[in-house]
């Protein structure tokens, strides 16, 4: 009798040390669980508020079409219309925009020379959904992003001396144009440029 109480005993206490260490483990798992929440919630909540604030923050009140043109080195035509532009500052690279609309006419004038000769703009095969925007793009002016376009939608990135002409070499920055004839015979041209080197401010009206 008592040789078999002697073994029931070490029994019960190998059992209930490991029921503890189940509960610990399990206690642990929940603590650790937890924590990930947490984290997972800040992370979240501190990338929406980067987002908010890069979308809102540091665009130039006074960039004009005229001097962000002349930052580009993109010639506007004269008989080109709703010029708008934007100038944002970043700690990674600003972001110069410029856009206008002129007759379709007048966009095939102002493109030919500034795209290589053999090549050709390139239609929007993977556009955007609608309502799409950036933090850096034409949102900021009251537009809808080029991106999100593809009926007389036609793009290209250009550079300095890409084409043999002057318009071409006197480039200051790489662009992404767009062109969109939005109606018959009316094109809007838009005009992305990173700037990664330091160009000023705009200068105050």
């Amino acid at each position: 009798m008592n040789d078999s109480l002697a073994r029931v005993g070490p029994r019960k206490q190998r059992g209930s040390w490991r029921r503890r260490l189940a509960i610990g483990a399990g206690v642990f798992a929940a603590l650790c669980g937890l924590g990930y929440a947490v984290l997972l919630v800040l992370g979240v909540f501190t990338w929406q508020r980067l987002t908010e604030h890069d979308t809102k923050c540091c665009w130039e009140e006074n960039a004009t079409p005229e001097w962000m043109a002349g930052v580009m080195g993109f010639r506007v035509p004269q008989a080109a219309t709703d010029r708008r532009a934007g100038f944002k500052t970043s700690s990674q690279y600003d972001v110069g925009l410029l856009t206008f609309t002129v007759t379709t006419a007048e966009a095939d004038s102002f493109l030919q020379p500034l795209v290589p000769q053999g090549k050709k703009m390139l239609p929007n095969l993977d556009p955007k959904a609608p309502g799409y925007t950036r933090s850096d793009g034409f949102t900021h002016l009251g537009l809808p992003e080029p991106e999100t376009f593809t009926e007389g939608m036609r793009h290209r990135p250009v550079c300095h001396g890409d084409a043999q002409t002057p318009e071409s070499k006197a480039l200051g920055l790489c662009a992404k144009i767009y062109a969109h004839e939005f109606q018959p015979g009316a094109t809007r041209i838009y005009l992305w440029a990173a700037i990664e080197g330091d160009i000023g401010k705009p200068p105050a009206p």
